[in-house]
């Protein structure tokens, strides 16, 4: 019995992946722009604006831990937070204004 089922399985594992070819279906691989990925380095907390760790001071960020920081292009600026097992992500302009 487990042999059956096993065949069966395979049998239509099989049909699935050859349908598409012989439907004429055309798959193509898009490729991602990562621009935006390669114009962000990684940078030490310290090197943020200090408008940017100001903000980061506030009452908004009380009790929020910086993870990673990176430069994003020239005057952007993203920041990793950890509070306990949650995390969010925050940019910043060089002027420490919320985007």
């Amino acid at each position: 019995m487990k042999r059956i089922r096993i065949s069966v399985l395979s049998l239509f594992m099989l049909a699935n992946v050859s349908a598409p070819a012989e439907s004429g279906f055309n798959f193509v691989l898009h490729t991602v722009n990562t621009q935006a990925q390669n114009d962000k380095v990684k940078i030490k907390k310290e090197d943020l604006p200090e408008a940017a760790k100001k903000t980061l001071g506030g009452d908004s960020f009380k009790g929020w831990a910086i993870v990673r920081v990176y430069k994003v292009g020239n005057e952007e600026f993203e920041v990793e937070l950890r509070k306990g097992s949650a995390f969010q992500t925050i940019q910043f302009d060089k002027d420490g204004k919320l985007k």
